[in-house]
């Protein structure tokens, strides 16, 4: 697909007019050779190519993703593979380039750079508004499915389905929150009457090792931070828990002990074990009845995220395992 653009020197605007400097546009993105960013910035070509040149030693652009070899027909007749390179290199050699054209086109990139900043954010608040109303709407829909499958008349698979999605909306709810960054932290259920020593943690260790058959370097120490996860759940300010509840220090443990990775190996299988132990001596392990509140999977799968989460996202991930027990 072809088309053809021009510069109004007057305006510094790109207009579309025929006859004029011919774009090819492929793989959403425009294609310009060196001769044509000639032509459209008013500078020779070897300008062009030495600007190019830097963008690439500079590391600014990769070579393989901004340059394709389209065939064109030369003022011979011949058809030839000619080098062209796309949207990203032209804008980078139009803010190199010192001319007056360039000037334009700088001042041209820059406004609709600004009216996409500005319309972009308007018209991505009604979609995430939009976007809300819709969640709303179907949170409303599967709660008034959920009495439709009570009714005579609807067939077993349609009540299946319908119990399917409306068991697991609560879990689609925690999604869009943590998605929409508006997860928050549920009160605690009970303040933590039991106290996990560090003596107690290695016991749970070697118990796990004889179960599991483990290496001498699972459960190794490599220094002091194993001790400085259990003290810090239960750290004080001010004379106060900073962790009051047993949720808020059961899921402080299952972080610390899974980002300090103090052990020579083992370090998520032993959060993990330790995470769970817990649980079981606060009371938190099952629910009233008596199924697990974090199942295999989903245990394995917080433990992951975990590790490969961000210092930075710590907060987020406390509220994710605080979400999950509650």
């Amino acid at each position: 697909m072809k088309t053809q653009v021009s510069i109004d020197n007057t305006k510094g605007q790109v207009l579309l007019y025929k006859n004029k400097l011919e774009v090819r546009l492929e793989e959403d993105t425009v294609w310009l050779t060196q001769k044509q960013m000639s032509e459209l910035f008013q500078k020779d070509i070897r300008t062009v190519n030495e600007h190019i040149k830097n963008i690439f030693g500079e590391g600014e652009l990769k070579p393989r993703s901004v340059i394709r070899k389209f065939r064109i027909t030369a003022s011979d007749g011949k058809r030839y593979d000619t080098i062209h390179y796309n949207l990203d290199v032209i804008i980078s050699v139009g803010y190199r380039v010192k001319s007056l054209r360039g000037t334009q086109f700088r001042i041209w990139a820059t406004n609709v750079l600004r009216k996409h900043l500005v319309d972009g954010y308007t018209i991505n608040e009604k979609r995430l508004n939009a976007q809300q109303n819709k969640i709303n709407e179907l949170q409303n829909a599967v709660h008034l499915l959920g009495n439709v499958a009570l009714l005579e008349g609807v067939s077993d698979e349609a009540k299946g389905i319908v119990q399917i999605i409306s068991e697991y909306s609560w879990a689609l709810n925690i999604l869009d929150d943590f998605d929409h960054q508006r997860l928050a932290s549920p009160k605690g259920t009970k303040k933590a009457k039991y106290k996990l020593t560090y003596e107690e943690a290695r016991t749970i260790i070697e118990q796990m090792k004889k179960k599991f058959r483990d290496s001498a370097l699972v459960g190794q120490e490599k220094d002091k931070s194993f001790q400085g996860s259990i003290g810090a759940i239960y750290q004080t300010f001010d004379g106060k828990d900073v962790y009051p509840t047993a949720e808020d220090k059961a899921a402080h443990l299952l972080y610390f002990v899974t980002k300090n990775h103090s052990f020579v190996d083992g370090n998520k299988r032993i959060a993990a074990a330790l995470f769970v132990c817990f649980l079981h001596k606060t009371g938190l392990l099952l629910t009233k009845e008596g199924n697990k509140r974090i199942d295999d999977n989903a245990l394995v799968a917080l433990t992951l995220m975990i590790a490969a989460s961000k210092s930075s996202e710590k907060d987020i991930m406390i509220k994710v395992i605080l979400n999950l027990l509650h």
